[in-house]
């Protein structure tokens, strides 16, 4: 939206600027205080075809420099894309590893516990074995 403002305003200065034009085809610069001169008329029709001409020719070079600024910006956004993608593939890669090491860490704190408790039973038991060795 804002290239397609910046387009519309600088379509508008060139057929601004080109009306404001003060010289005539042979690059002589008269005053437009009448509407005939030597050697050629100035008529409503001549005017809006020469301002109708220049707004194509400006819409021409624009279309070409947005056409260009079109390109740089489609290679741009796909350089981009592809990065985004690479980004996320490392991402998820990354995580997947972290995951896997995170589930080893928890299988072996899991299995030190489940041995530190069968340690303890195994103590409750002798301990109960020697009581009852005692009391008989």
């Amino acid at each position: 939206m804002n290239k397609l403002a910046q387009i519309a305003l600088f379509a508008g200065a060139l057929t601004f600027a080109s009306c404001n034009n003060q010289t005539t085809g042979d690059g002589q610069p008269h005053a437009h205080d009448d509407t005939e001169h030597e050697g050629h008329d100035h008529t409503a029709g001549e005017q809006l075809d020469a301002a109708l001409d220049s707004m194509e020719q400006a819409g021409d070079e624009i279309g070409a420099k947005a056409e260009t600024l079109g390109e740089d910006t489609k290679s741009t956004f796909q350089e981009a894309k592809e990065g985004v993608k690479a980004g996320i593939k490392n991402a998820k890669e990354e995580v997947k590893e972290e995951v896997k090491e995170a589930s080893k860490a928890a299988a072996q704190d899991v299995k030190n516990a489940a041995k530190k408790v069968g340690e303890e039973v195994n103590e409750a038991a002798k301990d109960m074995k020697n009581d009852l060795k005692k009391k008989d």
